[in-house]
């Protein structure tokens, strides 16, 4: 059983279930983009150049760029007792069509009531509402149970018909297949609607076309049909998407580089079965000390601080015997007792029994934690990984800028690089469209809320997404967020314990003498982070997931076939 199957009761997938993926093509790609995604609410879970994906519920339907005008005919099934209030959530954002003066019409050979609208491209879309379907709610774009129908129009009815059913979908009723009416194909809820050219659409005064689209199953077989009308060869699928599909993956990647490509999978939050989008949030735990860093860099380029500043000169109040610098806090170098010390302690939620992580929501909250401590080693000595250096910097920037830490990263960073979605959120008041961090339990699952710090600061838990990473190594690449020389002392790598090399908040990864990559990662109980910049080709990589693994593996993948 895959991870993200969950039974939901009346909701649960079952023989009613048929598309997995439908792909269309269009002209007006934007336009239509930004219908569903910025009219109607849709979430898109992935997207390039040239198409992008919607997630219907448990099916997706891909739009693709093309460069004749097409339209199709295609319904999506929801609850029936949601018809209503769909009906009037749809209404506050499109016109319906209407024939004969009704804009709804009740199937009773279905037992579904149905409302039409078109889209920018003239697709005319149904939603069918199956009155033996219920879902407890207001009607969100997460009612959407799943494609239920997909209308295939071909001069060829017959012989395409015939194909089908050889593929063991069976023809509803007893006539069998006639090209002269709508044929429908399938079973339960989910139908493929075989039509002839020139035939009216039932609430649209179109008549049917022929146009090219492609149909994968949910058990994988595929049904291509070509400009022509016939059953064309099939599309090879993007090989990175089908290597998520088989890792289980949930979270989102993002490859940029002369063009974007995202993908999202698996779900944002399981209870409620809400998906991963491209533009979700997600936490990215360590990954975040970059953030600190350019925040001290940008200290230092105002004159207000120094990188061989000592930290018991400047915040002798809390650390009079920690007399390492800014550099060595900075590159991890400075041997001061760290809370969480990843050397000796494998689990993190240890941390929580004896200080409750609902507690943790500032800065100052971690210093009991290690303040107290006696040094690790003589600084400068070796690179071992430490949290509370971090913690510290982030106390200096507080004073130095007046603000709390995360009211300074988000005017220095997030507002001045444009990252718009990006911020530190406490758990229990995560906005809108940010995933939930789910811990396996093998036959299980659970969130992270009892599991990390409350509020993310200065060692980790900024949210983020894919989109805002991107933009944020642009702008620091670009020299935006700090000068040149800055940033370039930013990127230098200052430690190495010969293997890995580490500059200020950022891993440096070295191929000889050249520069591979900088990457930053994070790791927590229901997090995995990795994002790149790729200086040889000035791609950007940025991998997001809201389980506790699975994000090392996507880059190596995603790099094996970059570098083919």
């Amino acid at each position: 059983m895959r991870k993200n199957h969950w039974n939901f009761g009346m909701l649960e997938a079952g023989s009613d279930d048929m598309f997995k993926k439908v792909t269309l093509y269009t002209n007006k790609l934007d336009e239509v983009k930004g219908f569903y995604e910025y009219q109607l609410g849709f979430r898109i879970v992935e997207e390039d150049e040239s198409s992008f994906m919607l997630a219907i519920g448990e099916s997706q339907l891909v739009f693709r760029e093309s460069e004749r005008p097409a339209f199709y005919h295609f319904a999506f099934n929801i609850p029936g007792n949601q018809f209503t209030l769909a009906k009037g959530w749809a209404k506050s954002r499109v016109e319906l069509n209407r024939q004969e003066g009704m804009d709804e019409i009740y199937y009773a050979n279905f037992d579904a009531d149905a409302f039409y609208f078109q889209d920018p491209a003239g697709n005319i879309v149904e939603f069918l509402g199956r009155r033996n379907t219920d879902k407890m709610g207001d009607f969100t774009v997460d009612s959407l149970l799943n494609i239920s129908e997909v209308s295939i129009t071909t001069p060829h009815v017959a012989e395409v018909g015939k194909q089908i059913e050889e593929m063991e979908i069976p023809v509803r009723g007893n006539k069998g297949i006639d090209p002269g009416s709508l044929n429908f194909l399938g079973q339960g809820a989910a139908f493929i609607i075989l039509v002839a050219p020139k035939r009216t659409w039932y609430f649209s005064k179109k008549k049917s076309e022929v146009h090219p689209l492609s149909i994968e199953l949910t058990d994988g077989r595929k049904i291509d049909i070509d400009e022509d009308g016939h059953f064309g060869t099939a599309v090879p699928e993007n090989p990175l998407s089908d290597g998520l599909e088989d890792m289980e993956f949930s979270g989102v990647a993002m490859l940029k580089n002369d063009e974007v490509w995202a993908i999202a999978k698996g779900m944002a939050d399981r209870a409620n079965v809400r998906p991963n989008a491209v533009d979700t949030r997600f936490g990215i735990a360590s990954g975040s000390k970059i953030f600190t860093a350019v925040a001290i860099a940008q200290l230092v380029e105002e004159g207000k601080l120094a990188f061989d500043d000592l930290l018991s000169e400047l915040l002798p109040e809390d650390f009079p015997e920690f007399p390492v610098t800014v550099h060595q806090l900075l590159t991890h170098t400075s041997g001061i007792p760290d809370y969480f010390d990843e050397t000796a302690m494998e689990d993190y939620e240890e941390l929580w029994q004896q200080h409750p992580m609902y507690k943790m929501r500032s800065t100052r909250d971690f210093l009991p934690l290690f303040k107290d401590k006696p040094m690790v080693f003589a600084p400068g000595e070796k690179l071992q990984y430490n949290n509370a250096g971090f913690i510290a910097l982030g106390l200096i920037v507080e004073k130095l800028t007046g603000k709390s830490f995360a009211d300074a990263i988000g005017e220095r960073i997030f507002q001045r690089a444009g990252m718009e979605r990006s911020g530190y959120f406490q758990l229990d008041r995560l906005p809108a469209e940010t995933a939930n961090g789910y811990i396996d339990e093998g036959s299980t699952w659970r969130t992270n809320q009892y599991a990390i710090p409350v509020k993310g600061g200065a060692d980790g838990g900024a949210y983020v997404t894919a989109a805002d990473m991107a933009v944020f190594w642009e702008q620091l690449m670009n020299f935006s967020l700090l000068a040149k020389e800055t940033a370039q002392k930013l990127l230098t790598a200052h430690a190495s314990d010969g293997k890995t090399h580490y500059g200020y908040g950022v891993w440096i990864e070295k191929d000889g003498e050249s520069i591979r990559k900088y990457h930053v990662m994070g790791y927590d109980p229901g997090v995995s982070f990795h994002s790149g910049f790729y200086p040889a080709d000035g791609s950007i990589l940025t991998v997001l997931s809201n389980e506790s693994a699975g994000a090392h593996d996507v880059i190596k993948m995603i790099e094996q076939v970059k570098s083919k």
